[in-house]
């Protein structure tokens, strides 16, 4: 049950200015009511207990000196009166602080449609003889004042809501920006850092990195992801989050291409993550990379880099066959790469394993290495890795 503080809350220096006359019987009305706050303090209240704010942690002393303020507002404007300074403001203060309390905006609002109630059976105990039809006359005046403080708590608590979460967002992006940083950090950094973004500085997390057009998509893909944490920098985009036992980014695969890298141990090893993504990003191909899909790629990249010719001497010698020809040959290269068996690639391609045989001889004689043998067969994958349209085997 909600503890009732005792007296001697901030309104009890209101006064209200309206002298009880014979000859207006709303304000005479609303002057008795005046007298029975008390009561209906006590009536919200009650009401009050049988509302769930979930785990806000709203103080029983700041729900009854709203409810006493809330009162005192109703009265003043239903009786037509300029509010005290200290009730102008009271709808956006009490929504601010509710949002910033955590409570729910559906519960919160559910406990602020009571007032009506209350006030609703605090004027029919008031009224006596004509007093009901004078109450029943002024029933939309009670629910547009009612209505007008919902309004204006919605519309305040929304925007709240919408600055607590910028300012969750700014404080969130400063913290992996510190975390990205390349300033060495301790342990106690880390630890903050990890508490911030609501995750353990031991946990495993998986990283992609986005480049180009696709970082436009990513960002569209996570806006809503609150446990998905971004770092932007020269026009690359990182993303990462908690490793998550069968629901990993390479088991469900996002819509646009990245570089990715898993298993990354506790929340310090992520940015150095960063680098490796990045180079699988750039490999080449699109889809989800990671280092079993684009290690052929990027080798027969820096390979070419470092001795001219490596690459380009298989290509070129392909260049030679029809189109056909060397389409043939780059499937029978793909499936026996990938299955190492002469049975099981007849299979893949649906064809007799002479076929299979003669066609690896063939591969052989134009480019002059041969896949079965371990040394050859590397150099030739590297090299045919290079060529659009080779799928490098998995």
């Amino acid at each position: 049950m909600t503890e009732i503080p005792g007296p001697g809350f901030s309104s009890s220096t209101r006064a209200f200015p309206v002298a009880r006359t014979d000859g207006q019987q709303w304000e005479d009305l609303i002057q008795r009511l005046w007298t029975q706050r008390d009561t209906l303090v006590t009536d919200f209240l009650s009401r009050f207990e049988g509302i769930s704010y979930d785990d806000a942690q709203v103080p029983p002393a700041d729900v009854y000196q709203t409810a006493v303020d809330t009162m005192d507002m109703f009265l003043y404007q239903m009786a037509g009166l300029d509010l005290p300074e200290d009730l102008r403001n009271l709808p956006r203060a009490v929504a601010i602080r509710r949002a910033s309390q955590g409570v729910p905006l559906h519960s919160f609002l559910e406990a602020v449609r009571n007032d009506f109630r209350v006030l609703w059976k605090g004027l029919e105990r008031v009224a006596h003889g004509d007093g009901v039809n004078v109450l029943v006359a002024n029933m939309d005046r009670v629910m547009d004042v009612v209505e007008g403080y919902v309004s204006s708590i919605q519309q305040s608590f929304v925007e709240a809501e919408a600055l607590l979460a910028r300012d969750k967002q700014l404080y969130r992006q400063r913290l992996i920006t510190r975390l990205f940083s390349g300033e060495p950090k301790s342990a106690g950094d880390v630890e903050d850092i990890a508490a911030g973004l609501g995750v353990k500085g031991s946990d495993t997390f998986e990283l992609l990195a986005v480049t180009g057009d696709a970082v436009a998509e990513a960002q569209r893909a996570f806006l809503n992801e609150r446990r998905v944490h971004s770092y932007e920098r020269a026009g690359v985009l990182y993303v990462f989050r908690l490793q998550r036992r069968g629901a990993t980014w390479q088991e469900e695969a996002p819509s646009f291409s990245a570089g990715y890298v898993p298993d990354i141990g506790g929340l310090a090893a992520v940015p150095g993550a960063a680098s490796p993504a990045l180079v699988l990003a750039r490999s080449g191909a699109s889809g989800l990379q990671t280092v079993d899909e684009a290690w052929m790629r990027i080798s027969a990249e820096l390979m070419e880099q470092t001795l001219p010719g490596f690459c380009t001497t298989v290509r070129d010698s392909l260049g030679s066959c029809t189109d056909h020809e060397r389409q043939r040959l780059l499937q029978v290269a793909e499936s026996y790469a990938r299955t190492g068996s002469i049975k099981e690639t007849a299979e893949e391609l649906y064809c007799h394993r002479n076929t299979v045989v003669n066609r690896l001889h063939s591969l052989q004689q134009v480019i002059g290495l041969d896949l079965a043998v371990p040394a050859q067969a590397a150099r030739a994958l590297i090299a045919l890795s290079s060529i659009p349209g080779f799928s490098q085997p998995v």
